[in-house]
């Protein structure tokens, strides 16, 4: 059954014949109804499934970082859907079923704003991760103000930490405390979102540090 709003004329929601209406983001849309399945899913089915599976688990807990880094770029979906969409297109090497990310293609900020000139991460102390980098302010839209984002990733304990407002381009360093992962070798990853929020670097991959 389906429930019409202000009319025939009107959004409905519910089932009427081959489509559904419902809200979404306070729009109004339909959709058709999935057709029956004949058998189970096809060989590319289960791979499209695995990668989904593996960037799903791989991304999720940045759910809340991915909405801001991929703001810009979210219509009429959120940002973690659009970084969703992007890493698992281009971050997955392998073969079925043996997929893995690809961590040097992880995109986790897309944008059009200048990242900083050789971001380095090391380890000078147990539990530590020190990022560092040239100072580029001035060229094109980069500013002595743009804010720094990190993440860290461990793919043993598949565990990630990640920070916003450590420090602010013209910092050229600054520190992440790591101690559940002290010991543990860890993918890094650096960029910067404009003072207001409006814009964003595409993401640098630092490689692998082992942390003291």
């Amino acid at each position: 059954m389906a429930i019409l709003y202000n009319g025939i004329n009107g959004p409905f929601s519910g089932k009427v014949g081959a489509v559904v209406g419902y809200k979404w983001k306070n729009k109004s849309v339909m959709r058709g109804l999935p057709s029956a399945r004949k058998g189970g899913p096809s060989p590319l089915q289960l791979q499209q499934h695995a990668k989904f599976r593996l960037m799903n688990a791989f991304l999720n807990p940045l759910v809340s970082l991915l909405n801001l880094t991929y703001n810009n770029l979210a219509f009429q979906m959120t940002g973690f859907n659009k970084a969703f969409s992007y890493n698992v297109k281009n971050a997955i090497e392998g073969v079925y079923p043996e997929f893995k990310i690809d961590y040097s293609m992880v995109l986790l900020s897309r944008g059009d704003l200048l990242n900083v000139i050789s971001p380095f991460a090391s380890s000078p102390s147990a539990g530590i991760l020190k990022f560092t980098w040239t100072d580029n302010s001035g060229k094109g839209r980069a500013k002595p103000t743009d804010k720094i984002f990190v993440a860290v990733f461990n793919d043993v304990e598949k565990q990630w930490k990640y920070d916003l407002n450590l420090a602010m381009r013209s910092s050229g360093t600054c520190l992440i405390d790591v101690s559940k992962l002290s010991a543990k070798q860890v993918h890094s990853f650096i960029g910067f979102i404009s003072a207001d929020g409006k814009e964003v670097t595409d993401s640098a991959y630092l490689g692998l540090t082992t942390l003291i």
